[in-house]
């Protein structure tokens, strides 16, 4: 079976751009040691985006598209 795992992380992060990068690597290096202990991870990726609001995004209403 084939699935796509989804985790959605609000966070507050003082500073600015170099702050948000720092934030990005270690959640980079993270999920690398997460996906490298497991045999059936085909792919991995990590974005991290500016935000707006305080409201929680609702995952389960989340859409994709293939590009």
């Amino acid at each position: 079976m084939k699935i796509r795992a989804l985790a959605i992380i609000d966070l507050d992060v003082e500073g600015g751009f170099r702050e948000a990068a720092n934030v990005e690597d270690g959640l980079n290096k993270l999920i690398k040691e997460y996906a490298s202990g497991l045999q059936n991870v085909v792919h991995y990726q990590v974005d991290v985006r500016d935000r707006r609001g305080d409201n929680p995004p609702d995952i389960k209403k989340l859409k994709f598209r293939a590009n």
